[in-house]
């Protein structure tokens, strides 16, 4: 009995051991990671150091949390409230489209590489995935792959899952369970430029149609009154809003919904009137910048910040520039640029991102390395270094 009693105490405080220890491994990257923070010479050195990262990470991508839990973290783990597949996939998506800007041969191996990790021979899925939130990652394979025929099959396979989560108001629903009465601004950037993509090469025009009813009800329902600030999600029923309006990343998928639905369309009316609400959008984010060029995890209030809503917004606006030839937009790119160059460590690691959302307008209070914004500071930065 003695004996036993001895076994069960040291596999207790071995187990205790590794729980305490798994969390002082955390504590000490987290105490040190930022030592240096922002020092760099001049935007190629930086630039390069952000792409290392990004190649590095198409081998194994870093996970974004969703807990804010710093302690006992191994349980967490253990109980699968640490780690997301829904989630990690548009950290690889947001990474992928930074890497397709690139003309470097290492970086384009990388790619060629994840995109084989992904998708099988016969050009479906190697494992399948399960929410609408793979819209972001099948929308950067599609730009990525050298045979978009080919790889038809995976494309059809999110397509389905996009279109079983149609509900009768003509939204798609974030969840699975379409009877849940909140329609989600994240679905914009999720599926919008998909879809557009999807119709433009596969010849498929209701997906258009799909595509630019996201749009047009998300700015009937879910924008608040008199501006273009979004809400992280809207009842469809009443019409009435759920959470919080002007959520950084929020927007950040509303404007990406909007900015890569438009550059994959094809002229028409409709394109017209989504480029006229892509610069109200452009010219009414403005007056929400940062001094030191970033914006807000609550965008209207400047004493946040979140990298990951400035990295886009440095996208954003590049593409505004691109499209409407006024320099300001350019100069609003390049000084989110300047301020995530500020916030990235010696590493080359974009950091003060916040976390993975808990539920609606339930934010995370972590910031920390995210590889959805490192691609997106990437994609913004090397269309920027293409102009000088």
């Amino acid at each position: 009995m003695k004996k036993f009693l001895l076994i069960l105490l040291l596999l207790f405080s071995l187990c205790s051991l590794i729980i305490f220890s798994i969390d002082l491994y955390f504590y000490l990257v987290n105490r040190y990671c930022r030592f240096h923070i922002g020092r760099w010479g001049n935007d190629n050195e930086w630039i390069n150091a952000v792409e290392k990262v990004c190649v590095k990470w198409t081998k194994r991508t870093p996970t974004v949390k969703i807990t804010d839990n710093s302690k006992l973290i191994a349980i967490d783990m253990i109980n699968g409230k640490y780690r997301s597949k829904t989630i990690q996939s548009w950290q690889i998506g947001g990474i992928l489209l930074g890497l397709q800007e690139s003309n470097d041969r290492v970086s384009r191996e990388a790619v060629n590489k994840l995109i084989n990790s992904l998708i099988k021979d016969d050009g479906n899925w190697r494992v399948n995935p399960t929410n609408v939130d793979c819209g972001l990652l099948s929308y950067a394979v599609l730009k990525n792959s050298k045979d978009y025929k080919k790889i038809k099959p995976a494309m059809d396979f999110s397509i389905s899952l996009i279109e079983k989560n149609i509900c009768k108001d003509g939204m798609v629903a974030y969840l699975t369970d379409k009877s849940i009465d909140e329609r989600y601004i994240d679905t914009l950037g999720f599926v919008c430029p998909f879809l557009q993509l999807y119709s433009n090469l596969y010849g498929e025009e209701k997906f258009s149609k799909i595509s630019l009813e996201q749009i047009n009800k998300y700015n009937k329902y879910g924008l608040l009154y008199d501006t273009y600030l979004p809400n992280h999600a809207y009842n469809p029923k009443n019409k009435l809003p759920l959470g919080v309006y002007g959520w950084g990343r929020g927007v950040a998928w509303y404007v990406i919904g909007l900015i890569d639905t438009y550059i994959e369309m094809k002229d028409s009316d409709e394109k017209f009137i989504l480029k006229q609400n892509i610069k109200n959008v452009a010219d009414s984010y403005i007056n929400y910048q940062r001094e030191d060029g970033g914006f807000g995890s609550i965008l209207q209030n400047e004493r946040t910040y979140d990298s990951s809503a400035t990295a886009v917004l440095a996208y954003f606006y590049s593409q505004c520039y691109e499209i409407f030839g006024d320099k300001k937009y350019l100069e609003i790119s390049n000084k989110c640029l300047q301020k995530l160059k500020s916030v990235t460590r010696i590493t080359g690691k974009v950091d003060w991102c916040q976390g993975d959302t808990k539920g609606i307008g339930v934010h995370s209070q972590t910031f920390d390395i995210m590889p959805f914004a490192q691609g997106f500071t990437l994609r913004a930065a090397l269309i920027n270094l293409e102009r000088e």
